[in-house]
């Protein structure tokens, strides 16, 4: 698609290889504009290990969006060692970002804009973060990037008449949710994996998902001091 958004993952690894993935999404939508495959394999299927939060039928909807935008990724690290050091690179339009890590962690970023952006009525709402990419993101960072994706998208929906939530409470609702996505799409990566890498990248993401919804109020109270300057009434 021209005009695309392109976010460009490059794993070297240690003995050498390259493994290369580059993920094209709508300026607009930020959608997934990759075609799907035409020989889908059995795990994409929807109904197969069908996520039991999921509100898609598969008589209008016989691929699971998420898993069938996943076939090249977890074909190319379906024999890979989760604990395999490499070097990561990631480029987007505004910069480049790399760091020495291992192959679940960069992994576990990539399949975070993967799944966001396939069209999976759950994950959408986690979308907006993939325009602001942050690879290799600790909790905290990611903490702090989905409460300011939330309360941005609070703000507008009253501009545009709906009664906001400022709680946050939308926000933990939605990690739940996510992580029985999560819990489910694992036992699909079981069927498309020989070795461990693509499963523990998506373990690795949901433990980031968990520390996001148990402990939203929690971990941002630990940031009250670098917020001093908001100290008392507006204005």
């Amino acid at each position: 698609m021209e005009g695309a958004y392109p976010i460009h993952y490059l794993f070297r690894m240690s003995e050498g290889t390259e493994v290369e993935f580059t993920v094209r999404l709508d300026p607009e939508t930020l959608l997934n504009v990759a075609p799907l495959p035409e020989a889908a394999p059995e795990w994409t299927r929807l109904e197969f290990q069908k996520c039991p939060n999921c509100s898609l039928a598969p008589q209008q909807m016989p691929l699971c969006p998420t898993a069938a935008q996943l076939v090249e990724a977890a074909a190319g690290f379906s024999q890979t060692l989760s604990f395999e050091e490499a070097e990561v690179r990631v480029d987007v339009p505004e910069r480049s970002m790399s760091a020495r890590t291992t192959v679940q962690a960069g992994l576990s970023s990539l399949l975070g804009i993967y799944m966001s952006t396939s069209g999976c009525p759950i994950l959408a709402k986690l979308r907006p973060m993939v325009r602001f990419h942050l690879p290799f993101a600790t909790p905290l960072e990611t903490m702090f990037r989905s409460t300011s994706m939330y309360l941005v998208g609070q703000f507008l929906r009253m501009q545009e008449g709906h009664a906001p939530d400022w709680t946050l409470a939308g926000l933990a609702d939605t990690y739940r949710e996510t992580a029985e996505v999560n819990r489910a799409f694992a036992r699909r990566l079981w069927a498309a994996s020989e070795k461990d890498a693509n499963i523990n990248a998506l373990i690795l993401l949901d433990v980031f998902t968990k520390a996001v919804s148990d402990s939203i109020e929690d971990r941002l109270v630990e940031l009250k001091s670098i917020f001093s300057a908001w100290d008392g009434p507006a204005g």
